[in-house]
């Protein structure tokens, strides 16, 4: 297994000299393509890169998840261009924002996408038509990047305010995947199912998993029924899921009674997991779970906890589910500010800058996560909460996720998101948004003693909202400021503490 190439398109070609006939992606309709064939036609791409702009210039992407996309992610970054990835998921108007603000050569993607573009003097190309096959069959002569240029243009979530440009080198991207590789222990040979879109830092997972010479099944979106016939269809046996998406699975599988025979792993990220929720997917699937902490500013995971630490917490040792596991080899993880604060990471992984932005993204060589968290008596990293998202309530700080994780083992609750609304005596207050379980009519009076059962009475809710789904991001992460916001109009409105609504919150 190759994971030591200081460009992206190394960890393909390595895969095409060990295993050539062995596919690397499956399409959509469940064509293949072989390593070596995607390996001669990210290099022809490569080729019509070059020719297309200069060294440094961008190409844009906005596309769904499929083995167009695919290609791309190593082909122009090998061109000596830079791939700028937009999110599909985002309204035209936003896109249109973030190509003025990434200035591309040029724009590649899906037609339904880029046919809804203003028109503009850009050139673009659409997936499937002539012209864009016929750059795959261009010369592979052309220009091949360095290690330390600029690959991939990232845009963070937007989950804790305005998206930003994050930029990442051949370097970093490929330590990042070196450090899941270890981290994980991926294993060679498998079939992966990527849901996350490819836009997102996610998408790592395609390098990640190509490394380990493995076929992966990228699939354009996240539905339950969709993605067990494909994990049937396909044999997959490794996968990646937010929190929200197992959630889903875990309802579908239970419902329908469906199997996955072939799944033996699932990876699950982007944000905190209840642990309730993590409890019952483990009862219920026959599988090893690992999990991994991250951010774009780090081009993927840099702690991991494995599937041995899940089955010594569902053993008895609750503790270990509460972290992010321990950091790989290649990275630092400290605490600022005393054993508890906000988490800092160093090492080759952490981008190299932000776009257009003079800020530097490390101080020190230490990135400030935003995060705020502790280092356990075994070297784990445990994530306590956004620092935004920490609660200041009379004088003293709350976290969020603690909250939410009492609240979702009430047997009424069925998702539970907790953020701070102002309160003239308080500050902040404590307000609970819950999706009731179906069926389910949950008190307020019981959910409120149900967290003073487990947590300090000042941690307890002042608010309960009773809501039909949480807003999500485009990654499966819970939009808190979307949250947030509503919270605070139906608290405003309701004019009374501990008050209980059911107010709907459109996705």
């Amino acid at each position: 297994m190759a994971t030591d190439g200081p460009l992206l398109h190394d960890l393909v070609a390595s895969a095409a000299r060990a295993v050539p006939d062995r596919p690397a992606v499956i399409a959509d309709d469940g064509t293949s393509t072989t390593f070596a064939e995607f390996d001669r036609q990210i290099a022809r791409l490569a080729g019509w890169a070059a020719r297309q702009c200069v060294r440094g210039e961008r190409i844009a992407v906005i596309a769904n998840n499929g083995v167009d996309y695919a290609r791309p992610y190593y082909a122009i970054p090998r061109s000596g261009a830079v791939l700028a990835l937009v999110n599909q998921r985002l309204s035209t108007s936003e896109q249109v924002s973030l190509l003025r603000a990434i200035e591309p050569a040029m724009i590649v993607g899906d037609a339904r996408y880029l046919d809804a573009l203003p028109t503009t003097t850009t050139p673009a190309i659409r997936f499937g038509t002539p012209e864009w096959q016929a750059a795959q069959r261009h010369s592979e002569e052309g220009t091949v990047a360095n290690p330390d240029d600029v690959a991939w243009l990232l845009f963070t979530s937007g989950s804790t305010g305005t998206p930003k440009g994050v930029l990442h080198t051949h370097r970093s991207i490929t330590a990042a995947v070196r450090g899941t590789v270890e981290g994980r222990s991926v294993r060679s040979g498998g079939v992966y199912l990527l849901p996350f879109p490819m836009c997102h830092v996610a998408g790592y997972n395609v390098l990640v998993h190509h490394a380990a010479q493995s076929t992966v099944v990228p699939v354009p979106a996240f539905r339950p029924e969709a993605f067990v016939a494909a994990v049937n269809a396909h044999g997959v046996t490794s996968c990646s899921l937010a929190p929200t998406m197992l959630h889903g699975l875990l309802a579908h599988l239970e419902d329908t009674g469906a199997a996955l025979p072939t799944l033996s792993e699932i990876a699950y990220g982007s944000s905190a997991i209840p642990a309730d929720l993590l409890r019952r997917a483990m009862a219920r699937l026959d599988v090893g779970f690992h999990q991994g902490y991250g951010m774009t500013e780090t081009g993927g995971n840099v702690t991991f906890l494995g599937p041995d630490d899940h089955r010594a917490g569902a053993g008895g040792d609750a503790g270990v589910l509460a972290t992010a596991g321990r950091p790989h080899s290649g990275v630092e993880v400290r605490i600022a500010g005393g054993d508890v604060g906000e988490i800092q990471v160093r090492g080759p992984q952490v981008a190299s800058g932000y776009w257009r932005d003079p800020r530097p993204v490390t101080d020190g060589g230490w990135l400030s996560t935003g995060d705020v968290g502790r280092i356990d008596e075994a070297n784990r990293l445990v994530v306590l909460d956004r620092s935004k998202d920490v609660i200041i309530t009379g004088g003293e700080n709350v976290s969020s996720r603690e909250v939410e994780d009492a609240l979702s083992t009430h047997r009424d609750v069925d998702q539970v998101a907790v953020v701070g609304v102002p309160d003239e005596y308080w500050g902040e207050a404590i307000c609970a948004v819950v999706v009731p379980r179906p069926g389910s009519s949950p008190d307020t009076d019981d959910l409120v003693a149900h967290v003073r059962a487990v947590l300090t009475p000042w941690k307890r809710p002042r608010h309960v909202l009773f809501v039909d789904a949480l807003p999500t991001t485009t990654n499966g992460k819970v939009a808190k400021d979307a949250v947030r916001a509503r919270a605070r109009d139906a608290v405003r409105q309701a004019g009374s503490a501990g008050s209980s609504r059911r107010s709907p919150m459109p996705r």
